[in-house]
């Protein structure tokens, strides 16, 4: 069996900082996993967490995965979706389920919003079991093992490996390896720690960490497929995509999908010429990015002005910049000692 592994896709996303589109991005890239995966034919999707970006997502996007799985469902007659909540789509109160209950009654779609959930696959052969975030933060007894009735077992869980490095960490740096046999996961690297050992699985599915990463032999995260959160630009060399897994031979691929550029300027040092000098040089910087700017992520740098030049550089050029990129920001740091 083939299992393709997503995860913090963060459907609804509105990035929270003046980014035109971003909502959209993530969209984009979602449907084009979803197209990628339908080439594919997998049996099992599963998705570790955060599908929605916050518990009291709107219709749009609730309704958007439904068409995804609708056309999913029509090119790979009996595929299984497998969700688990994440932190950012699980309720404050308990007593709401959230969006995943919607999506969980959905046709080929199983969701674990609130509880552990093991769902049997091919008569019984393969089983899934769905670790929501909820579950994992009720308690550090919380004991989940393989189902030793099934031939095959996928775990599915949204939280960081105890002994790696959590979600939203430097991009591009893996988590240490940890003992398969022992090693236990957290949920969303809060603190509450759930023994679940990630030995004994054929595969686990990890959710949490936006960059991918190997954690042992069967045990992985796919990452998000955009580049999203506070800094996206910490993620400007990952590669964007999601992963499948053969249970028989644990072979894993990664799979790319297009994410918006991100570019991040060297530091535009001012300090010795005002709005001017500061206007010249990152004219200069923006000219010698490769394939320019337009459409981008960008993040500039500025060293050395004070508020007022700063604002009225922001009138003029940042503004025409501004015009041409899908997110910028402006980072302004304090004048080089001399």
């Amino acid at each position: 069996m083939t299992v393709a592994h997503l995860s913090d896709l963060h459907l609804g996303y509105d990035g929270g900082t003046g980014g035109r589109g971003r909502a959209e991005d993530v969209l984009r890239a979602f449907e084009a996993a979803i197209n990628r995966i339908a080439g594919l034919g997998p049996e099992l999707v599963v998705i570790a967490g955060d599908v929605f970006d916050h518990p009291n997502v709107t219709a749009p996007p609730i309704a958007a995965f439904s068409r995804a799985v609708r056309r999913l469902r029509k090119r790979v007659p009996g595929v299984l979706v497998a969700v688990t909540a994440g932190a950012r789509d699980t309720p404050l109160d308990p007593s709401h389920q959230g969006p995943l209950a919607v999506i969980g009654a959905l046709q080929s779609v199983e969701a674990a919003s609130t509880a552990v959930r093991r769902i049997p696959l091919a008569g019984g052969k393969v089983a899934v079991t769905l670790v929501p975030h909820l579950a994992a933060r009720r308690g550090r007894a919380l004991k989940v093992g393989p189902d030793s009735a099934a031939k095959r077992n996928v775990l599915v869980l949204h939280g960081a490996v105890a002994h790696g490095r959590s979600a939203g960490e430097s991009a591009g740096r893996r988590a240490p390896a940890p003992d398969a046999a022992t090693d236990p996961v957290r949920s969303a690297a809060r603190g509450w720690a759930a023994t679940v050992p990630l030995g004994g699985w054929d595969y686990v599915a990890l959710g949490s960490r936006h960059t991918r990463a190997k954690v042992a032999a069967r045990a992985h995260y796919s990452g998000s497929l955009e580049r999203i959160g506070p800094d996206p630009w910490e993620e400007a060399t990952v590669d964007k995509g999601f992963l499948t897994a053969r249970l028989d031979t644990g072979a894993v691929r990664f799979w790319p999908v297009e994410a918006r550029a991100a570019v991040s300027l060297a530091p535009v040092d001012a300090a010795d010429g005002g709005t001017a000098t500061a206007a010249r040089r990152l004219s200069e910087a923006l000219a010698g990015v490769p394939g320019g700017i337009d459409g981008k992520l960008l993040r500039i740098p500025v060293r050395g002005l004070c508020p007022e030049d700063l604002a009225a550089l922001d009138r003029e050029l940042l503004a025409r910049v501004r015009r041409r990129v899908a997110e910028l920001r402006v980072d302004a740091l304090p004048a080089t000692p001399r």
